[in-house]
Parts: structure tokens; C-alpha cells; sequence
């Protein structure tokens, strides 16, 4: 019966056999699997395809920003697929791996732009504390030791802000608050710094959030313009909308400032996402990731899901000399630190 061989080539490992008209279907175990791997296969591809395609729209632009994690999951489901002999499904799953690498790929792929030689270094970095404890006496001594001239811790408790203000001797200390909704004696920003600065406050623009602190670095040659913000993390349409006013403010604020300038960090956003892309052209930016690899940030508990959320922007009359990620000191963020100079 010409029938039989048709079922048997869709279902794999079964057995079909005849008794007049009656056909008897016995599934054996490579059947049993290459159903749910296929479906995994097609769902896995349809959302990678999905955030490439409509990745503006709430949950795409959510899913846009972890293609490192579908390219994992992709290679895992064409490895099934071979052991289970489904090439269609193998297709697939290899097509998704293949958007996903491409996507992930410019983060290795981009040079970092040269610096001006002779030019005058400055370390910036920045920990998003999420109002959580933090181990303060440890944050002190990584200070002390890496020297940065300006760090920014984000969102402390407020009993830790007592102990921040004493954690690194011989570095200035900022406390600012937040917008006008919240009292002003609740600190939203801790600011150290080794070198002269001023203008430390909140920004003028309320889509920042609560949570931003800008000010004017003193350096030798100019000034540098530095803004320090954390955003809400995009887990609904709401809270995605309002990380997206953050990240549009901080395209204005960086156009609003000529010279050199910095936009650092918690954005909730990816280098893949389209609203950190908004940022970067809006802003006149250069991401200074640019040339030094992944650094994934966030978070802290999982290695496998963390992704680079945490960033350091940088205007056209800056460069990016060195970049990396610290401790997370009982944050769910690591600490970042990049040091600039100006451009070539």
C-alpha cells in the first residue's frame, strides 16, 4: 500500500503494520521526542524572527535583547536533532542559530575608537545597588585600590548611605536625591570623586526617573559632562514605555551637551535592543563596548542568562581605553568601569 511508507517516512521510528484494511501504529521512542524538539525548534525561530521584524513592539523588543541565549538554545536543539535524525527540524533550529550569531556577532566584530596620543586619562564607573544591602566596606576598598576619579553608586538603602559617605578616605563625597515626587532627604546617588567636579544634581528632565545624577568633570584639557541613571526594567508594556522616556531624555541630554560627554548606566536594554539603538543615533554616541567583547552585567545569580544591560556611552570627542566589569558587592548588577581620553 502506497499509504504506509508515507506515514512511516513522517513518524520515523514507528511500526506500521497491515491486517486487510486495518493498519496497527506502534510509536517507538525517536518518534516520541522528535515532536516536542521540532515544535521547540519552530518556536525558538519564530520568536527570533518575531524580535528582528516587529522588535520595536512590547514583548519583541524584550526578547531582542538576549540573541546570545537563543543561539544556545538553537545549537542545543540541532544537536537533538541529529541524534534524532530529524533533519527538517535540524534546518530549523541551525537557521535560528545562524540570525541569532549574526546579531550577536557586531558586539566582537566593532574596533574601538583611537584615542589622541598624549591625551589625559579619566576612570568612570558606576554599581546599580537596586536599594539593596551592599557590602559598603568591601565597595570602600575597591575603590581605594582601582583608584577611579569618579564612581556613582545608583539606588542605595538608605542605611547604607551613612557608611558610603565614610567607605573610600581621601574621595569626595555627593549625596543627591531624586525628582521632585520624592522627599528631599531620601539619597538616590552617592558620587565619589578624586578630582575636581561640580553641578552635581539631579536633572532638569523628569523622564530620567528617580534615580540620575549629572555632573561637570574638571579635567585638564575640558571638561567632561558626565550622567549617571538607572531605568525600570522593561517587564511590561508600562514599565517599557517609561525605560524608553529615560532612554529618550538621555538622547536630549546628550545632544544638549556639545563637548565631551558620558551617558553611563543601567539601561535595561542590550546593545541588540532597537531602543538602546534609538539612544546611540538620537544621542550622537559611541558605544565603548565597542572593541573590548561581551562584559555581560546583569544578573549577578545566573552566568548563563546575564546579559550587558549596564553601559558607558561616550560623545564623538571621546574614546574608550579600557572597559570591564567589577564586583557586584551584593548587587544583582556587576560594577562597571571604563576609562577615557579624548579621540583621535
Amino acid at each position: 500500500m502506497p499509504l504506509i511508507p508515507q506515514v512511516e517516512g513522517l513518524l520515523g521510528a514507528g511500526r506500521v503494520s497491515t491486517c486487510g484494511a486495518r493498519i496497527r501504529w506502534r510509536i517507538g521512542p525517536r518518534t516520541l521526542f522528535r515532536l516536542p524538539v521540532f515544535i521547540a525548534a519552530l518556536l525558538t525561530l519564530a520568536v527570533t524572527v518575531a524580535s528582528r521584524l516587529a522588535w520595536s513592539a512590547w514583548p519583541f523588543e524584550l526578547v531582542s535583547n538576549f540573541p546570545v541565549q537563543l543561539a544556545i538554545l538553537g545549537v542545543v536543539i540541532a544537536i537533538l536533532a541529529v541524534l534524532l535524525a530529524a533533519k527538517v527540524t535540524m534546518v530549523i533550529a541551525i537557521t535560528g542559530v545562524l540570525i541569532n550569531a549574526v546579531v550577536a556577532s557586531s558586539t566582537f566584530t566593532t574596533e574601538p575608537r583611537p584615542e589622541r596620543a598624549g591625551s589625559v586619562q579619566i576612570t568612570l564607573g558606576h554599581l546599580n545597588a537596586q536599594t539593596r544591602p551592599i557590602d559598603v566596606p568591601a565597595l570602600g576598598e575597591y575603590v581605594m585600590k582601582t583608584h577611579p576619579d569618579v564612581f556613582v553608586v545608583l539606588d542605595p538603602t538608605q542605611s547604607d548611605v551613612p557608611r558610603l559617605t565614610h567607605a573610600a578616605p581621601g574621595y569626595r563625597v555627593w549625596r543627591t536625591g531624586g525628582d521632585a515626587s520624592t522627599s528631599p532627604d531620601y539619597v538616590r546617588t552617592v558620587v565619589f570623586s578624586r578630582v575636581p567636579v561640580d553641578r552635581v544634581r539631579y536633572p532638569v528632565d523628569r523622564d530620567f526617573g528617580t534615580s540620575a545624577v549629572e555632573l561637570i568633570i574638571r579635567a585638564d584639557v575640558a571638561p567632561i559632562a558626565m550622567i549617571v541613571f538607572g531605568t525600570e526594567s522593561p517587564t511590561t508594556p508600562a514599565r517599557a514605555q517609561r525605560r524608553d522616556r529615560a532612554l529618550t531624555a538621555a538622547a536630549k541630554w546628550s545632544r544638549a551637551h556639545h563637548g565631551r560627554r558620558v551617558v553611563m548606566g543601567d539601561f535595561n536594554a542590550t546593545p541588540w535592543s532597537p531602543s538602546f539603538q534609538n539612544l546611540i543615533r538620537d544621542g550622537d554616541l559611541v558605544d565603548s563596548l565597542d572593541g573590548f567583547g561581551l562584559q555581560v552585567s546583569w544578573p549577578e545569580w545566573n552566568p548563563l542568562l546575564r546579559i550587558p544591560i549596564d553601559h558607558a556611552l561616550l560623545g564623538p570627542r571621546l574614546a574608550a581605553t579600557d572597559r570591564g566589569t567589577g564586583p557586584a558587592f551584593g548587587s544583582q548588577h556587576r560594577s562597571l568601569h571604563v576609562t577615557v581620553a579624548s579621540a583621535r
